[in-house]
Formats: C-alpha cells, structure tokens, sequence
C-alpha cells in the first residue's frame, strides 16, 4: 500500500507495480576480485527477479477482474447491481475490487430508499448486547448508560419499523 498525502492508498496499478520492478544491484564490495563475483552473482539473479515482478503484474490483472467478477455474482443482490450500473464511471472506476467494495459501502449506507442509516442501526446493537460494567465504574454509571444505549437503540428500531411499512404500504 502506498502513502499519499496522510492517507493509505489501495489502489495499485500496473505502473506501480513496474516501478517496484527489480533493478540490477551494483556491488558493495571494495575488493576487486569480491566485487565481480557480486557482480556476476547479480547478473544472474536479476532475470529471475524480472521474470517474477512481471508474473506479479500478470497475476494482479488477472485476479483483479476475477476479484471483481466474484464481489458481483456473490456479493451484490439484483437491487444493487441496478444501482452499481446506474453510477456513471462503473466500467472505469470501478474495475477495481477494493473502489467496487468503497462504492457498495458508499451505497449500502446512504441509500436513498431508507431514510436512516443500517449501520447506525447494527453499531447500536453491538453495543446494546456488548455492554459491561466497567471494574472503575460504579452501578448507578451502568445504569445509566444502559438506559441510554436502550433508548437509542429503540429510536433506530422504531424509525426502521415506520421505514418497512412505508415501503409495505407504497407497494
């Protein structure tokens, strides 16, 4: 993965990949005699390297779409296949897997079929069914954020609900 300004980017081309290609090393021996034998131990040792770097190049186009071809036919339902194909750059941008699996996110979270956010609603339940109290806390504190968590929880739930009989009743 590389770097770019602070933040990680996944997104590796080909061109990438060349530039990580081997180069033929020079040697690091001060001895004449040293020196060419590291020499000619590098001249033959780099085809090999070569040979595997554009194997990796190969290799990486070839599972790229395999990935791809997966995430669809597994992965995506018909309702999101009609959304994916409605975007306006899904051949380009996303023939990359990991730009595919951002997009479905992207989509999965803000659709615009629901009018609240299904993650929210599946952290909320985590945490409802995860809580404990803690060995600093005192009871009345667990209580309290018991009461808390309870309560955002039924305000997802039932904002899910009316969401489902919008959707019932429209049909």
């Amino acid at each position: 993965m590389f770097r770019r300004h602070g933040e990680i980017n996944s997104r590796w081309k080909v061109d990438q990949l060349n530039a990580i290609a081997p180069r033929l090393n020079s040697p690091t021996q001060s001895e004449a005699v040293a020196r060419e034998t590291e020499m000619a131990q590098n001249k033959i040792l780099y085809p090999a390297k070569l040979d595997k770097s554009m194997q990796r190049s190969a290799y990486f186009e070839t599972n790229k779409r395999t990935v791809k071809s997966n995430i669809m036919l597994k992965f995506v339902t018909k309702a999101m296949d009609i959304k994916l194909r409605g975007e306006a750059n899904f051949t380009t941008t996303l023939e990359d897997p990991i730009e595919l699996l951002k997009r479905i996110e992207r989509v999965m979270k803000k659709s615009a079929d629901a009018e609240y956010d299904f993650l929210d609603f599946w952290e909320a339940n985590q945490k409802f069914f995860a809580m404990k109290q803690g060995t600093t806390k005192n009871l009345m504190h667990f209580k309290e954020g018991f009461l808390r968590q309870a309560e955002v929880l039924q305000d997802l739930y039932v904002m899910k609900k009316m969401v489902q009989y919008d959707v019932c009743s429209n049909q």
